[in-house]
């Protein structure tokens, strides 16, 4: 293993561990948090997976944000997405999702902050954490994991482009394999179920 992927993993499990015994603490938003994310630095179909998440949400009438770090953007600070503004101000992937949804998407480093903010101008039931699974300040209801079956054989950063190792999964409510791939090919396959729990999201979504 590249030396550079084996330091990065330790400080990647000693940050976890922290989490884990409450050394480190996230916050809890009013709303329910829902996470969608993915063990790779890069792309996963986690924009069209929360695009149709949201849509679902909107035919169940539940009031809900989107909460992104807006990667990419030039700006700082918690913003609320313009549909039409720029990406240097929002980043692409927030402004995608704000054309195609037509709800409130905020951006901000803190995204407790941001969905704070989304609380208290738009009375948020829930919020969708685009790219959230590593996002562990903030406190979640569901995470979905999205993978591909080469998160199987990667490495981590930054010899390989994994983030987190597949042990990570164990934080996972919900993984979906992406890419058409059938999930025989991918080894963890106790992990690809969906795990649903009562009363995280209101109207009974």
């Amino acid at each position: 293993m590249n030396p550079l992927s084996t330091i990065y993993g330790g400080l990647v499990r000693a940050r976890n561990a922290f989490y884990n015994r409450g050394l480190l603490r996230a916050r809890r938003l009013e709303g329910a948090v829902v996470s969608v994310g993915n063990l790779s630095a890069g792309g996963s179909g986690k924009t069209p997976f929360v695009m149709l998440l949201g849509e679902l949400l909107k035919s169940r009438g539940i009031r809900f944000d989107v909460l992104s770090r807006g990667y990419g953007r030039e700006s700082r600070g918690v913003l609320l997405v313009d549909p039409g503004g720029l990406p240097q101000q929002f980043g692409d992937e927030p402004l995608l999702i704000a054309r195609r949804l037509q709800v409130p998407v905020i951006v901000g480093e803190d995204r407790f902050a941001a969905g704070h903010f989304a609380e208290s101008r738009f009375g948020s039931q829930l919020h969708l954490l685009d790219d959230g699974f590593q996002h562990r300040a903030l406190a979640r209801d569901f995470d979905i994991v999205l993978v591909t079956p080469y998160d199987a054989q990667d490495r981590l950063l930054p010899g390989g482009r994994l983030r987190e190792p597949l042990s990570a999964l164990r934080r996972a409510d919900a993984v979906v394999l992406t890419e058409g791939a059938p999930a025989d090919s991918f080894p963890l396959q106790d992990k690809l179920v969906w795990r649903t729990r009562r009363g995280i999201l209101p109207h009974n979504v």
